[in-house]
């Protein structure tokens, strides 16, 4: 069993698994006018963050760990695309978008 909680201020998204202390979250963060939703986000190791495209260009969302080395590139991202990265690792990470630099938001995993 699965429950489901949208927070839609904050365009968040949150699944949890139920029983036997499970513990699963996704957290969708819209990109829109240039923007991400959130500026920080704080995760739990293996918690997954979708970035949903919601504006009219083309994105390309970079993971940069506390190092300032690229994590993951995850690619060109078109308007109504969604990318998913899952966070296994403790750390804080910077995520930018490659083509609009100005785009940027902080994930903190515990």
């Amino acid at each position: 069993m699965r429950r489901v909680i949208l927070i839609s201020a904050a365009s968040v998204l949150i699944v949890t698994g139920m029983g036997a202390g499970v513990r699963a979250a996704t957290i969708a963060i819209e990109q829109t006018a240039l923007r991400f939703s959130e500026k920080t986000v704080d995760l739990h190791k293996g918690d997954t963050m979708v970035f949903a495209n919601k504006d009219d260009v083309t994105h390309n969302v970079n993971v940069i760990n506390d190092d300032d080395d690229l994590a993951a590139d995850l690619g060109v991202q078109k308007p109504g695309e969604d990318l998913k990265y899952t966070f296994d690792k403790a750390g804080r990470f910077k995520i930018r978008c490659a083509i609009h630099p100005r785009m940027k938001m902080i994930i903190n995993v515990n």
